[in-house]
């Protein structure tokens, strides 16, 4: 099915724009969590440790939502398999494949990164690990596996956001739904001292950045019944995102 007004190289064009704007995301998402490692997330997390039983009440269940998503993942990568065979095409097969595919990828590479960068948690948590409020340790330790040092960048906001994004240039009418589930978790996860400022904010940056990557391979842009109601007198030029590989349902 066509794909709208392409000529041969717009896909090439469309990465290198994807690729440039990744670049420019990760540069301000390092100058932020910088930011935040000297001035933020230390302020933060005393404040939360002193105002942890009103805190830890409200906002203990959000963080259950990612653990869900990356159990339900190879579930959901099986049943849309078998649906695909059974039934080809439709926008919800390729968005519930991209989503699972994407929460896996994000896994993985969240897990890389906590290695690599070794940070210290806000708090103690598990196996007496060291932290910034039980015993004064602070800091990046690269390369060092354990418990102890996974702190970053934040795994649940990492997952959340990898679903969320896809979700945001998926179905976009629904954006506000988005950010209402995305800035809860991500509040969740500094307002019981699971982790700094500085890690959320990476692991939002993560999983939004693979989101991206995962929709644009997946051609799930907008479509025009998905956008919220405006003027049609502009020239956009939204593109179909149709079966699993791209084209009508």
């Amino acid at each position: 099915m066509a794909m709208g007004n392409t000529g041969p190289n717009s896909g090439g064009v469309m990465k290198k724009s994807l690729a440039a704007r990744t670049a420019v995301a990760l540069t301000l998402g390092v100058a932020l969590v910088v930011l935040c490692y000297y001035f933020v997330d230390r302020p933060v997390a005393w404040f939360v440790h002193a105002h942890s039983p009103l805190l830890s009440g409200l906002l203990r269940w959000p963080p259950l939502v990612s653990e869900c998503l990356k159990s339900a993942a190879p579930a959901v990568i099986a049943i849309v398999i078998l649906w695909w065979l059974w039934k080809r095409g439709g926008r919800l097969q390729a968005v519930l494949l991209a989503i699972s595919a994407n929460v896996i990828v994000t896994t993985l590479l969240k897990q890389f990164l906590k290695w690599s960068c070794g940070r210290y948690w806000p708090e103690t948590w598990k196996q007496n690990n060291p932290s910034l409020i039980r015993t004064g340790d602070y800091g990046f330790h690269p390369f060092h596996s354990g418990v102890a040092f996974e702190s970053f960048p934040s795994g649940h906001a990492a997952v959340i956001c990898s679903a969320l994004s896809i979700l945001w240039l998926a179905y976009p009418r629904w954006r506000w739904c988005y950010a209402v589930v995305g800035v809860t978790i991500c509040v969740a996860m500094v307002g019981t001292n699971y982790h700094f400022v500085g890690d959320v904010v990476a692991g939002a940056m993560l999983g939004s950045i693979t989101g991206v990557w995962m929709a644009h391979l997946f051609r799930l842009h907008p479509r025009p019944e998905h956008l919220p109601n405006r003027d049609e007198g502009g020239c956009n030029d939204v593109r179909p995102a149709g079966q699993l590989t791209g084209g009508g349902e």
